[in-house]
């Protein structure tokens, strides 16, 4: 322990100034970046994100309308597909720096960049707010409104995508349980013609019983299967209307004409930049204790010679004590004496 207190102390300075100065050259490299700018729309959620599924309408109860949508919203910024189609309505991929002729390369800058940059946050019940930032404001704002429209386009394409086909299905099962129901009632009918049954007569022929049962069963499988029909059509039409049908843009995005504020670049720059010094002066101080050969006790003289500790020396006062030399050869205090 006297040994690294004593390369600290007597290193304090070298420590210090490597610690602090990754801090400066980040804050300096911060201040300098060019300056970005944020667009940010404001939406309205008309109902919680919903998936017409087989079992009929599909959404997080337990969260609220903005919630849902917000958190779908985000689902869609991790696709590629969804994120290539923001790009292609914007300016974003003449930031790239990238040829036209490397396609795939190009498609990941964009993919990231808008995957890992574009925000979307629930602020409350209903309002959930979608961000972006960018060197140029024009396509700050471009990004933030194809992002609003391509949610209104997927978002409803995927929400209703299912319910389409379930309803085709339901259409087809539609026409089959009317035919059966016509044969259903046509068979009873004819039999009732063909044996001259009446009113009085009819229910004592239970073959004819069988067939109006029948008949009704035709029926009660129709009338359900309209129900289901009609339902599942009513759900798609809500859905199927498109952003209308999910939100309303409260705050449509604007060009920004000021930058974001640089307070939060510089802690962050500066929390980088003092992670990297103290990381640089604990391996900067190892190395010092790993290399140093001084001798602070008799017990360090083991790791350095075989040879035995004949004599050693005390460990002398504070200089600001005045010494007196005593006959036998030993130094004490004014005071001792």
């Amino acid at each position: 322990m006297t040994k690294v207190l004593e390369i600290l102390f007597r290193n304090k300075l070298r420590l210090a100034a490597l610690l602090l100065l990754p801090v400066l050259v980040s804050g300096v490299v911060v201040f300098f970046l060019p300056r970005s700018y944020q667009a940010t729309a404001r939406l309205f959620a008309l109902q919680r994100f919903t998936v017409i599924g087989a079992t009929g309408p599909e959404a997080d109860m337990q969260s609220t309308p903005s919630m849902t949508q917000a958190t779908a919203l985000t689902g869609f910024l991790q696709t590629e597909d969804f994120d290539l189609a923001v790009a292609d309505a914007t300016d974003l991929a003449k930031q790239m720096n990238i040829s036209s002729s490397e396609t795939q390369r190009l498609h990941d800058a964009l993919f990231a960049e808008i995957s890992t940059h574009v925000s979307v946050t629930a602020a409350d019940t209903n309002l959930f707010v979608i961000t972006y930032a960018n060197k140029d404001p024009v396509v700050a704002m471009q990004v933030v409104k194809a992002v609003v429209n391509q949610y209104g386009e997927q978002g409803a394409f995927y929400a209703t995508h299912e319910g389409q086909q379930i309803v085709a299905s339901y259409k087809g099962q539609l026409q089959a349980a009317q035919q059966q129901a016509d044969i259903a009632t046509k068979a009873a009918s004819d039999y009732y013609k063909e044996h001259n049954l009446t009113g009085a007569t009819a229910p004592g022929d239970a073959y004819y019983q069988s067939l109006v049962t029948q008949a009704d069963q035709a029926r009660a499988t129709l009338a359900n299967v309209q129900t289901n029909f009609n339902t599942f059509s009513q759900q798609l039409a809500q859905l199927s209307t498109g952003a209308q049908g999910l939100f309303h843009e409260i705050d449509a995005p604007k060009v920004p004409t000021q930058p974001e504020s640089r307070v939060k670049s510089l802690l962050v720059g500066g929390a980088v930049g003092l992670v990297i010094g103290l990381l640089a002066a604990i391996g900067y101080f190892l190395i010092l204790v790993r290399l140093d050969q001084s001798v602070y006790s008799s017990a360090d003289m083991p790791a350095i010679t075989d040879y035995p500790v004949l004599i050693q020396i005390q460990k002398l006062p504070r200089r600001s004590a005045t010494w007196i030399t005593r006959t036998n050869g030993k130094l004490i205090t004014e005071k001792g004496a």
